[in-house]
């Protein structure tokens, strides 16, 4: 790969020049010396579709113009002056731009399994060794391949925005690329999210945004192995698949449920496959706790007050669902999901304001969620992407071919995504032990909705995966 320009791009205007105090929701998810991570990759369409010109430069000046208005993002993360909190100083830095080629097509890509490789082709490289004030909150990279498709990578600090705030903005800026209207009006006022005062907690939180620590020793684990090293790996589930995993626990479910009226989501269904695969395939001790963590955006649960559309920072809070492995694997599947999808629709305005106030009761800056460890063993995480618009990122030349995550880094975190059409079905992409992907590949494409009827057994031949 060749790096055509690094530079940083500015606001076009004069922005105000403050300090933004961030919430400790903001501060809790990740480690402050991470980015998370997206690609948007682009196939160039044909001449016969006359499609708009597009370059580096077009991209580089819509950033600038609409960096006025998310004039936070040019900043940088500090701590306050009592070292007790993280706040944005509205400098003016800069985000940084990145424009690469490359002599790799995407049919190079390997269907774009996320890898320490791909990052490096797709994301702009961060030195993390640096004070934090000098580290750019935002940073986009274009990269060109040989067939004539476009890479765009970027990467974001979680300090500052969760996953549905920078998609919507991502959708913004490609909007502005494309010479569509993109008048925004961002809100950066944590207000949104402050605790209340006086602090009232209703409700237990119970391991809600602790640090995630592995429960387990590792030494000999893997059956006097001690083989830790992780993979990175992509599972496709067609929509037909989804189905008739779909339709066979619910079946089973207004059999033997005794609360049978009790709708069962889809999400619920397959994150009940999906650990239920993971514990089988870990080799987990049948009386181990484990637990499921799944990101809940509060957008649309937090009512008093209402959180604004366009607000930008973080809104994400964590279902967490504790279970023993052996029941995981040997209890009908409809039996977990409903256990997760009950501790997921708990999460009302109520629930969240309580677990805001619970957050702010840590003194200092909070440990983050995830950053002090690298496995979760024998836990999980389950990201669901689903929703989020990325699809509708289109600058001129029609959606993106493939969205996914760069690199996935942490053992025992995935993310189900979906495709640019409805028809496509779903992809897990999930981080593992090496040796455990094989019987997590073999447990996610069998799948038993009874485990005690052997005529319940469905064995799916997987579309595509990474082993």
């Amino acid at each position: 790969m060749t790096i055509k320009q690094s530079i940083m791009v500015k606001p076009s205007k004069k922005t105000p020049q403050k300090t933004i105090h961030i919430s400790k929701l903001d501060m809790v998810i990740r480690a402050p010396n991470t980015h998370t991570n997206v690609f948007y990759v682009y196939d160039h369409p044909p001449p016969s579709k006359s499609p708009p010109s597009f370059n580096a430069e077009i991209l580089k000046n819509a950033l600038s113009e609409i960096l006025v208005p998310y004039y936070p993002l040019a900043g940088r993360l500090r701590l306050n002056q009592n070292r007790d909190r993280y706040e944005i100083n509205c400098n003016a830095m800069g985000v940084l731009f990145v424009e690469a080629e490359t002599n790799l097509t995407l049919k190079d890509l390997n269907d774009f399994e996320p890898s320490a490789s791909l990052r490096e082709l797709l994301i702009p490289d961060c030195d993390y060794t640096r004070d934090l004030s000098l580290i750019p909150l935002f940073m986009l990279q274009v990269t060109w391949f040989k067939c004539g498709g476009l890479g765009l990578g970027f990467a974001a600090h979680h300090h500052i925005a969760d996953g549905s705030a920078n998609t919507y903005f991502i959708a913004k800026l490609l909007k502005m690329v494309a010479g569509l209207d993109y008048f925004v009006t961002p809100v950066h006022d944590r207000i949104h999210v402050a605790p209340r005062d006086p602090l009232c907690i209703k409700f237990q939180h119970l391991h809600e945004f602790d640090p995630i620590v592995p429960s387990l020793p590792l030494n000999g684990f893997i059956k006097g192995e001690q083989n830790y090293d992780t993979k990175q790996c992509l599972f496709k589930l067609s929509k037909q698949q989804i189905q008739v995993l779909k339709q066979a626990t619910l079946s089973q479910a207004m059999k033997y449920a005794a609360n049978n009226n009790h709708k069962i989501s889809t999400f619920a269904i397959l994150a009940s496959h999906i650990w239920r695969s993971a514990c089988n395939a870990r080799d987990i001790p049948y009386d181990q706790e484990v637990k499921l963590y799944v990101p809940v955006d509060g957008r649309s649960r937090l009512k008093d007050p209402v959180i604004p559309e366009v607000y930008y920072g973080n809104v994400l809070f964590f279902s967490i669902c504790i279970a023993k492995a052996g029941d995981i694997i040997h209890q009908p599947i409809w039996y977990t999901a409903r256990k997760i999808q009950e501790s997921i629709e708990k999460m009302d305005d109520e629930y969240l304001r309580s677990s805001i106030d619970n957050l702010e009761q840590r003194q200092g800056v909070p440990a983050p969620l995830m950053g002090a460890h690298k496995i979760m063993y024998p836990d999980l995480m389950i990201n669901s992407w689903v929703k989020l618009p990325f699809y509708k990122a289109d600058f001129g030349w029609g959606p993106p071919k493939v969205v996914g995550n760069c690199e996935i880094k942490l053992e025992g975190l995935s993310f189900l995504m979906g495709g640019s059409k409805e028809d496509e079905g779903l992809t897990l992409a999930i981080n593992l032990f090496s040796v455990h992907m094989p019987m997590f590949k073999k447990h996610l494409y069998t799948f038993m909705p009874m485990p005690m009827f052997k005529k319940h057994l469905y064995t799916f031949m997987p579309i595509s995966s990474s082993l």
